[in-house]
């Protein structure tokens, strides 16, 4: 009888501790656009936003996933349409080039969070964690400050719905950080690895 015991406690222990039978690490990778709302609007130039994503999605459960994201936004300016004709921007260092896409405005979040599939191909997300805002700063005269971005970090909370599509995921979310720093965005990423 105490060996039976003890046979259930490790086996309990083991299970607690071991992944379950469908856990299933996916590499998800795509491009998204960004619209900013509230205050983040009022700062941007263009009302677009263009980035990438990357995440680690590790399945819970068959209804239930686990998932860590990064991704890079950046909102539109006159940097990127009044950029040189070609011949000028490929002759530029990597920098250059950056500089010139790149906007005056730029979001990098870093979440982790949960999806909960309510039908077999309909998820609902809730991540959080924190935003890196890049804000562009212009040489001003008569200071030691000099030209390039200022960074901030702040917390940062993303609910979305998206739908699985074969191997492809779209899906919408909301971005609220602090300091009035929002905005929607609409991605669609592949998926590497088992389905």
């Amino acid at each position: 009888m105490a060996q039976g015991i003890r046979a259930l406690i490790f086996a309990a222990v083991l299970g607690a501790f071991t992944h379950p039978v469908y856990g299933q690490l996916n590499f998800n990778l795509g491009a998204e656009a960004a619209r900013p709302t509230s205050g983040l609007a009022g700062l941007v130039e263009d009302d677009y936003g263009y980035g990438a994503h990357a995440a680690l999605t590790y399945w819970l459960s068959y209804r239930s996933q686990l998932i860590a994201s990064g991704a890079y936004v950046t909102y539109g300016s006159e940097a990127f349409e009044t950029r040189p004709e070609l011949g000028d921007f490929v002759d530029k260092d990597l920098d250059g080039i950056a500089d010139r896409i790149e906007g005056d405005y730029s979001s990098i979040p870093i979440t982790l969070g949960l999806r909960y599939y309510p039908l077999e191909r309909l998820f609902l997300q809730g991540s959080a964690g924190v935003v890196y805002k890049r804000t562009r700063r212009d040489d001003i005269s008569g200071t030691n400050e000099e030209a390039g971005f200022v960074t901030e970090r702040d917390l940062i909370v993303s609910p979305g719905v998206g739908l699985l599509i074969g191997r492809f995921s779209l899906q919408v979310q909301y971005n609220v950080a602090q300091d009035d720093w929002k905005w929607f965005s609409l991605g669609v990423s592949m998926i590497f690895g088992k389905l």
